[in-house]
């Protein structure tokens, strides 16, 4: 992996480096990495150049993980800065979806469109996760696997998202749940102005179809698409029905 510095700390990141008109920066959410992103890589690397940064403080990155989003939003316009980037769609999830917001708001110079996954225009976490993840963090991975993914997920998926889960430090995790808790942005959301695309799971027990509802109703102009049977992880538990999403709201952008 390409690494790069960002306020003198190393950044570790996926770019596939095609030459394209159109680049996507993917934002990783909670506890997340590149590897979030991982089918989404394999199946839109041919139509875009995709960039997708490990957050401060996440998988190999230097640093410590953002407390507040704001903090999150002006590191991604350092970020963006570094890399050169002049045009680009932003696209998060969960609380990757919240720094987008966040860096729309700030009116990041670059960003022609949003893509907004499983996220929402404030993201408190629940008291009982952030416990869990305090004082049981092993015991209770499952419990939080099964809050991110629909009834029906694969067992071989179930156990693949465990060991992302695992992998990630338990003080990565809390520092992301008290940004994302201090996040709320629903008296501003409408100030953004450029194309938006919302993908929210039907089955989305962390960030409820309500919240991805509710950026569809206030942003001029977003457009809301439902993933049926799908929970928190539609990245992971849907990729090519939201590979397909996202590459019909890429090519909209051109028309």
């Amino acid at each position: 992996m390409p690494e790069i510095p960002v306020r003198d700390e190393v950044v570790y990141f996926k770019d596939s480096l095609r030459a394209s008109p159109r680049v996507i920066l993917f934002l990783h959410g909670a506890g997340g990495s590149h590897h979030t992103f991982r089918d989404q890589w394999a199946r839109l690397k041919g139509t875009a150049r995709i960039v997708i940064p490990d957050l401060p403080g996440h998988a190999r990155s230097a640093g410590k993980p953002f407390e507040t989003i704001r903090e999150a939003a002006d590191w991604v316009a350092d970020f963006v800065k570094e890399l050169g980037l002049k045009k680009f769609v932003l696209a998060g999830h969960s609380m990757g979806g919240a720094i987008a917001i966040q860096a729309a708001l700030n009116e990041l110079p670059g960003i022609e469109a949003l893509v907004l996954i499983s996220s929402g225009a404030k993201l408190k976490v629940r008291d009982d996760i952030v416990a869990g993840i305090r004082d049981r963090y092993r015991d209770f991975a499952p419990e939080l696997v099964k809050l991110m993914i629909a009834p029906e997920t694969s067992d071989e998926l179930r156990d693949d998202v465990l060991q992302d889960v695992l992998s990630t430090r338990p003080e990565t995790y809390l520092a992301d749940f008290r940004a994302c808790t201090g996040f709320d942005v629903m008296s501003r959301i409408g100030a953004i102005r450029i194309p938006t695309l919302v993908v929210n799971g039907a089955d989305d027990r962390l960030t409820p179809l309500k919240y991805g509802e509710y950026l569809a109703m206030n942003i001029p102009g977003a457009v809301l698409k439902i993933l049926h049977g799908t929970g928190h992880l539609p990245i992971l538990e849907r990729p090519t029905e939201l590979t397909s999403v996202i590459t019909a709201f890429i090519h909209s952008l051109d028309t």
